[in-house]
């Protein structure tokens, strides 16, 4: 995998490695960077998108939102994520904040605003 912000290849590492505890997982990460991604389980999988500090905490920060939003709507998760792509214009695999770049999770904070104005 390369990095999406110098194109250096980024090195594959146990989560033990990058961590210093073993969280049952892989790491994709370009140090120069400071960008990562987590895989699924072992897997070479990734869970989304590399990030450097600033997009993860963006996503973060869409993350806290979206889930106080839906969580306070009583919609089940699997609804939620219809919902957002839904609202977002993406298609199931696509409606995942790990794949979100700043802009889209700034997108999706807004439209969650609206929607909490619109219905009170």
């Amino acid at each position: 995998m390369k990095c999406l912000y110098c194109e250096t290849e980024a090195i594959f590492v146990s989560s033990k490695e990058f961590y210093g505890k073993d969280y049952k997982t892989n790491i994709y990460s370009c140090v120069p960077c400071d960008a990562y991604v987590g895989t699924h389980g072992n897997s070479e999988t990734p869970l989304g998108t590399m990030a450097n500090s600033e997009l993860r905490e963006c996503r973060k920060k869409a993350h806290l939102h979206f889930d106080k939003f839906w969580k306070s709507r009583e919609m089940s998760r699997s609804e939620a994520y219809k919902w957002m792509a839904n609202q977002m214009g993406l298609g199931a695999k696509g409606a995942h904040i790990a794949m979100f770049d700043v802009g889209k999770c700034e997108i999706l904070i807004n439209k969650i605003k609206r929607e909490i104005k619109s219905s009170t």
